[in-house]
């Protein structure tokens, strides 16, 4: 996706490009900006050495929505599953199992919060400056005259 915004802060190398919305945010949801939001602020890397004030194009990658949910919600599954089966598989007593489901719950999450140590809470990847666009010329003036 593709979308144009306007430098509002320059710090280090990245750049904060605010972006407005636009008649087909209706229901896109890509940029993470909600329906009551008029703008949305994303930080990237300044590579073509854009100031304030200067209108950008950005692309912003579409999130893999399926694999960010089989991480946040499958996987802390797996083990609670396994363990809660194993009990069964044991013949222990149903809270037991409930318990090893509990504790294997627990396990799955931790894993989660340690993937996601590991990979710096990046899991989607970020918008890129593509484009500084020409500085649009001034409007033009309105000079009403009044004849008597």
């Amino acid at each position: 996706m593709t979308e144009t915004g306007t430098v509002i802060k320059c710090k280090n190398d990245y750049a904060m490009v605010r972006i407005g919305r636009n008649s087909a945010c209706a229901s896109c949801g890509k940029c993470g900006m909600t329906e009551n939001q008029k703008h949305v602020d994303f930080y990237v890397k300044n590579t073509l050495d854009a100031q304030v004030g200067d209108r950008v194009e950005l692309d912003i990658p579409e999130a893999n929505s399926a694999h960010l949910a089989l991480v946040a919600y499958f996987l802390p599954l797996v083990p609670a599953l396994v363990l809660m089966f194993l009990s069964f598989r044991l013949n222990w007593p149903e809270w037991s199992a409930l318990l090893m489901f509990v504790a294997g719950l627990a396990l799955g999450f931790f894993v989660v919060v340690l993937l996601d140590r590991a990979r710096k809470h990046k899991w989607a990847q970020t918008p890129t400056m593509t484009a500084v666009l020409p500085k649009a010329p001034p409007a033009p003036q309105n000079s009403v005259t009044k004849n008597d």
